[in-house]
């Protein structure tokens, strides 16, 4: 599921505060580990 979050963010149909809070952490990971 966070990945599916993640392509969501990645193509602009939701944001960060748009994601449920049980995945919102891993998402933000995510998020964080792709500008590395």
């Amino acid at each position: 599921m966070a990945k599916l979050y993640w392509d969501l963010i990645k193509m602009n149909l939701r944001t960060v505060d748009q994601v449920p809070l049980l995945w919102r952490e891993a998402v933000q990971a995510l998020l964080e580990n792709e500008t590395k």
